[in-house]
């Protein structure tokens, strides 16, 4: 993480009002990421902004503020470990669509028997399959939920973590209908101890948003606000960019030569195209609790396919962004020989 950045960022704010924030958060803040977000094809105002501690609480105050209670919410499945938990601590029923039809196909299937208040799709880098729509199935899906008059969350925490190419534009970037509300997050490309994230969509609902806000916490840090528009006003946040999309590529290069010589026998993944992770499928089911017990034994702790997606007993999300390159291949090489140990006896 960039600390050496942020530190000086902070020397220099010894004028800042530590006081509470606007209702919707930092003005000058809100006016960057307006700028921001014009480089995403995303046009909206500062009003139609909303900032929050972390993207997490951006969800929590959609399920809170928005959603009535026994709403049923729409997913891909697998999806993020967080957002499924908090759309149920909310009392909203939850459904996961995977399988091998397009998901416009299975949103269609299901509000032909049934009724939905939203989808929420995280189509770049996605979590933790490290899959990226394509130009045509973001279309598709805006298409369809426009059609069918159900709003749509769009995640998009890695958007600017691409490692080979820039990914397509976001849903919020095609959208003409005020259908998407868009959330972002700079944990993953300046630090997750700030806590700044953000939510933008049609000013009526950013408004309502902003009212649960400021009900639950009177607003983000100040501190975390100033730092956070002050990284995007000196354009620091895109030197630091191209440093850790530098780095990624590198890490997860090393990475797909670690599985390549540990689990071609075992396995078969994607080379991600930006993000944190990839998404290992086992070639047969393994009891992943043995497993997880043996890694841990180890030293290694794993991230099994059921902690996102129930009765999941055949993947593993590998992330490639934090260990040191040493831990990865050590880690990997012993998972894999744990795998194939237990391969043998089932």
């Amino acid at each position: 993480m960039p600390n050496q950045e942020i530190t000086k960022l902070l020397q220099n704010a010894h004028s800042l009002s530590l006081g509470y924030s606007e209702q919707k958060g930092s003005y000058a803040l809100r006016q960057q990421l307006s700028h921001f977000l014009k480089n995403r094809d995303i046009h909206v105002s500062p009003s139609a902004i909303l900032i929050t501690s972390g993207s997490l609480q951006a969800l929590q105050l959609i399920a809170g503020g928005l959603l009535a209670k026994g709403s049923t919410i729409l997913y891909e499945s697998p999806s993020y470990i967080q957002s499924v938990p908090v759309f149920e601590s909310a009392g909203t029923v939850t459904v996961g669509l995977t399988g091998k039809d397009a998901i416009t196909q299975q949103i269609h299937k299901h509000l032909r028997t049934s009724d939905a208040a939203l989808f929420y799709a995280n189509p770049t880098f996605h979590n933790p399959t490290g899959r990226i729509w394509d130009l045509a199935e973001r279309q598709q899906l805006l298409a369809t939920c426009q059609q069918l008059s159900l709003p749509i969350i769009e995640d998009d925490a890695y958007y600017d973590l691409w490692l080979d190419t820039p990914p397509p534009p976001p849903l919020k970037a095609l959208d003409s209908q005020g259908t998407v509300l868009y959330m972002g997050t700079f944990s993953k490309s300046m630090s997750p101890g700030l806590r700044i994230g953000w939510v933008a969509g049609p000013e009526p609902v950013i408004n309502r948003l902003a009212d649960s806000k400021m009900q639950t916490d009177y607003g983000a840090s100040s501190i975390s606000q100033y730092v956070a528009e002050q990284w995007l006003s000196t354009g620091i946040n895109v030197q630091v960019t191209e440093r850790i999309r530098s780095a990624l590529k590198e890490r997860r290069d090393k990475v797909l030569r670690y599985l390549d010589a540990y689990f071609t026998p075992i396995a078969t993944w994607e080379r991600p195209a930006g993000g944190f992770y990839i998404w290992l499928k086992m070639h047969q089911s393994i009891p992943i609790n043995t497993l997880f017990e043996k890694a841990f034994q180890q030293g290694i702790l794993l991230n099994p396919g059921q902690i996102y997606e129930r009765n999941n007993t055949q993947h593993l999300r590998i992330s490639y962004a934090y260990a040191s390159m040493d831990q990865m291949q050590y880690g990997l090489k012993k998972l894999a020989e744990f795998i194939r140990d237990l391969q043998k006896i089932l």
